[in-house]
């Protein structure tokens, strides 16, 4: 990761649409599937890096355009494993839950109090949905189905899930929210015994 880059890609985004952007999507995860033994140093810095530093370095970059166009929107996407434990993720567990800490934290850092006016930051939580990331998850189709019927839904999500929830967090009308995290995980985290 290299944080001394994080201005230059504020920038080219600006440079690219002709407008300072003011909408900031941390989406970034990696999975180092592994068992608690076997974690490495390396293991660790690249979950917590990747994760928790860059949104952080990041949104550092993007706030002069918060400040001078008075509006911003943070949204942090975090994980149904902020929330609950799976085997063999304790790094992405850890960076995830962690997303959820540095959502309000930057929630209060850009706020009104410290000179930022309709800056908010949230998060979406998805729970599992079908990427490059859980691939491994959703070649075992036994485990899939398990998952997908463990939700109130009765099914794992899709990436189409989450436009919805991120763009309204993007939008004005969410101006009242700031500090929070919305599951988007078809009722995984809310369901309990069947």
């Amino acid at each position: 990761t290299n944080y001394d880059r994080c201005d230059e890609m504020v920038q080219q985004a600006e440079e690219l649409s002709g407008i300072k952007p003011t909408i900031l999507v941390n989406n970034a995860g990696v999975n180092v599937r592994q068992k608690a033994e076997n974690l490495t140093e390396d293991h660790w810095n690249l979950s917590l890096s990747l994760m928790l530093t860059a949104p952080s370095m990041l949104t550092r970059a993007i706030a002069d355009n918060f400040k001078a166009m008075k509006h911003g929107r943070i949204i942090n996407i975090a994980s149904l494993q902020s929330f609950q434990a799976f085997p063999d993720s304790i790094p992405y567990a850890c960076a995830k839950s962690g997303a959820l800490g540095l959502t309000r934290a930057l929630a209060e850092k850009y706020s009104p109090v410290h000179g930022y006016e309709n800056v908010t930051c949230n998060a979406v939580a998805p729970g599992y949905v079908k990427t490059e990331l859980t691939a491994k998850v959703f070649e075992d189709v036994e485990r899939a189905k398990l998952l997908g019927d463990a939700t109130i839904l009765g099914r794992n999500s899709v990436p189409e899930d989450l436009a919805g929830p991120v763009v309204f967090l993007a939008g004005s009308g969410s101006s009242y929210i700031t500090g929070q995290t919305i599951p988007v995980d078809g009722g995984f985290t809310s369901l309990g015994l069947r």
